[in-house]
């Protein structure tokens, strides 16, 4: 038995041009790949920029509303709790003669 070797030639033109062939074929379809995927990402940003463009305005107009209204709301909890205290210590300035009254007794 004795083995063939091919010749020099048939070995480039069966292997070695094929293997190149598939790398430039991958070199190109990611070049492709790559090409369609920054034509996807910037209509999409177009998209998006048109978007918040045109409701931007309306929706920071929402949002400043939305701060002044919890502005006035922390303003009124805190007038809320200055009337409880009120409350509680005339309660308590009430109590307090019926307590001395009752353990005078």
């Amino acid at each position: 038995m004795t083995l063939q070797v091919l010749p020099d030639f048939v070995w480039i033109q069966n292997v070695v041009l094929p293997i190149l062939g598939m790398g430039m074929g991958g070199f190109v379809l990611f070049g492709i790949y790559r090409t369609v995927n920054r034509y996807a990402d910037r209509k999409h940003e177009l998209q998006m920029a048109s978007t918040a463009g045109a409701g931007g305005g309306r929706e920071l107009d929402e949002l400043k509303s939305r701060v002044e209204l919890l502005e006035e709301s922390a303003y009124r909890v805190q007038e809320l709790e200055e009337r409880l205290d009120f409350a509680e210590r005339l309660l308590t300035q009430q109590q307090q003669p019926k307590i001395d009254q009752g353990s005078g007794s």
